[in-house]
């Protein structure tokens, strides 16, 4: 059985700064003629009032990601417990066999806590942060960026390579 966590579909984004709208548009002209495909462009004008959305376009697929990762990972965490308490209370030290019940409650509440501060740690995605703060400081700045969605490091060093000679500055996560 597998267990998938991450339901967006795209995890992974190229973003690149140029200064004005023709260069923005001639990139995602470049981009199409190279095989990528319209859906997952998305240029970020100055001051774009729907830039959360151009930036993370997928704010359901990551929602559904909070809530399996932290009921998948809360439960394995408790399996865990479960696990070390049953070892405690059969062969380890006196005070965890005397008492069997608070050993359990112990052990499967902690792996529940550190199941759940590891979902934390997967669903707040603070590799995507430089991306987001650079895409805002240039829409605020009067630059334009053209944001690519992509699920292959492939298509990220393709966007990078096509990108890398017209752009101010780029920035990219998976």
């Amino acid at each position: 059985m597998e267990v998938e966590i991450q339901d967006e579909k795209h995890t992974g984004r190229v973003a690149a700064i140029y200064g004005d709208e023709v260069s923005a548009n001639a990139a995602r002209q470049k981009l199409i003629n190279n095989g990528l495909s319209p859906a997952v462009i998305s240029i970020v004008k100055p001051d774009d009032s729907a830039i959360s959305r151009k930036i993370e376009p997928e704010s359901h697929g990551i929602a559904k990601t909070i809530v399996k990762s932290h009921g998948w990972l809360g439960l394995i965490g408790m399996i865990v417990g479960i696990v070390i308490a049953t070892f405690l209370v059969s062969s380890g030290p006196e005070m965890t066999q005397s008492s069997p019940m608070f050993t359990y409650l112990v052990f499967i509440f902690f792996g529940l806590v550190f199941g759940m501060m590891l979902a934390g740690a997967i669903s707040i995605r603070p590799d995507h942060d430089p991306l987001i703060t650079k895409t805002v400081e240039a829409s605020h700045e009067q630059n334009w960026t053209v944001v690519v969605q992509t699920d292959e490091h492939d298509e990220i060093d393709l966007i990078k390579k096509l990108l890398e000679d017209s752009a101010i500055s780029m920035s990219e996560t998976f």
